[in-house]
């Protein structure tokens, strides 16, 4: 049996460092704290099961191949503007092999394909 999981980091956290959840497969969920502002290289890359993110708008950078090979994402909400997304510092791959998703803005929506 397989158990599922949505984790919420502790408020304590103002950063999340490279290869922290690498290979997770039960993680279905993430909901990072307002404290947070960089994501480190690798950090969910092979999370399949993570289908949702919750990004807080302190977020400045997301590090490379983050977010890579988590098949299942679905949903990413964003506390800030998509003038704001726009502007988070995206590397290399950091989104490579998720498939299609959408990131809820406080003014919008993107869909990402």
């Amino acid at each position: 049996m397989q158990f599922h999981r949505k984790l919420i980091i502790p408020e304590s956290v103002t950063d999340i460092g490279d290869y922290a959840f690498y290979f997770c497969s039960s993680l279905t969920g993430i909901n990072i704290p307002d404290g947070v502002t960089g994501i480190g290289r690798a950090v969910f890359t092979g999370c399949k099961s993570l289908a949702e993110i919750d990004i807080p708008y302190g977020i400045t950078s997301i590090g490379d191949y983050s977010f890579s090979g988590c098949a299942s994402l679905e949903n990413i909400t964003y506390e800030g503007s998509m003038e704001k997304w726009g502007m988070i510092v995206k590397n290399t791959g950091w989104n490579d092999d998720t498939g299609d998703y959408t990131v809820h803005c406080t003014d919008g929506t993107i869909t990402e394909v």
